[in-house]
């Protein structure tokens, strides 16, 4: 092989490794896509870091018109609504380094684990933070239930009553479980009996970590949500609540060290952000 064709394949490597992060990713994170991400064209690379999106009130009221059949003026809305900031401030990278020697005796597959490690281990810290931050993740709802005791049908009705009294529209409405939480609501009779399947039916038939329908909500399984005292806390919510942005999606880039001694360098990173849009728009589940 030639020079020219050497450099050409080097080039090609950390792309075809980034597919295999990403694809690695994909299949173990949760959270994200259950965000609002409507917002994230605008935060392209070379955009700066913040997105203003406007807090607009959820329309509930409409006027009507007092005398039927004949012409009045019209009523309108003052809009003079505030905004909100989703600023992209988090960095999550994944690196690890092998000496040259040692790189070309290792197993083809042996830098593929390791790549495919980098893709889990930001599924997971990411996961982590939209779970566990409590200003503006899944951990600042308005919390229910009991920690480390088992979720009931009432805890579930509670969260989606909640949806409903403030008018979350009924598509994009998500329930992320613990996998402890997941064995609690099996044991409720009406979860699992399909004769009651105008109430859902829980299962693993598709996506990641998805469950199955349950009333008017989307189920999903995550092992990253926030630890409570001892329990878990899982979480009710409708994807406007959050908004999520990733400005660099993961990417793999591979490096040699000659400094400090002959290292061939690998690291996966993405730059992120996410901000609490809608507080009402959710509530905290405590249990299992």
């Amino acid at each position: 092989m030639t020079g020219g064709a050497s450099g050409t394949m080097a080039n090609w490597t950390p792309e075809v490794w980034s597919k295999l992060a990403t694809i690695t990713y994909r299949s173990n994170v949760v959270l994200p896509d259950k965000m609002d991400r409507r917002w994230e064209p605008e935060l392209g690379v070379g955009r700066g870091d913040t997105v203003n999106i406007p807090a607009f009130s959820q329309n509930a009221t409409s006027i009507a018109r007092t005398t039927f059949g004949t012409a009045a003026a019209l009523t309108f809305d003052g809009v003079t609504e505030s905004q909100v900031q989703l600023v992209v401030n988090k960095l999550r990278y994944k690196a690890y380094g092998i000496p040259v020697e040692a790189a070309i005796q290792a197993m083809p597959s042996y830098v593929a684990l390791l790549t495919e490690g980098i893709g889990t281990a930001i599924a997971v810290d990411v996961d982590g933070d939209l779970a566990g931050d409590d200003t503006n993740g899944l951990d600042a709802f308005t919390a229910i239930g009991a920690d480390n005791v088992d979720v009931t049908d009432d805890d579930v009705l509670s969260g989606e009553t909640n949806l409903n009294s403030v008018n979350a529209p009924m598509s994009g409405r998500f329930f992320v479980v613990s996998p402890q939480t997941r064995a609690s609501l099996l044991k409720i009779d009406s979860y699992r009996n399909q004769l009651y399947s105008s109430i859902g039916k829980l299962d693993a038939s598709a996506g990641p970590g998805y469950l199955g329908p349950l009333y008017s909500l989307q189920a999903f399984m995550s092992n990253n949500l926030e630890a409570g005292s001892a329990g878990k806390k899982n979480a009710i919510w409708h994807q406007e609540a959050i908004a999520f942005a990733a400005q660099k999606e993961l990417t793999i880039n591979k490096d040699l060290n000659v400094e400090d001694g002959l290292i061939n360098q690998y690291v996966g990173w993405m730059v992120y952000g996410y901000k609490m849009v809608k507080s009402t728009f959710g509530r905290e589940v405590d249990g299992k």
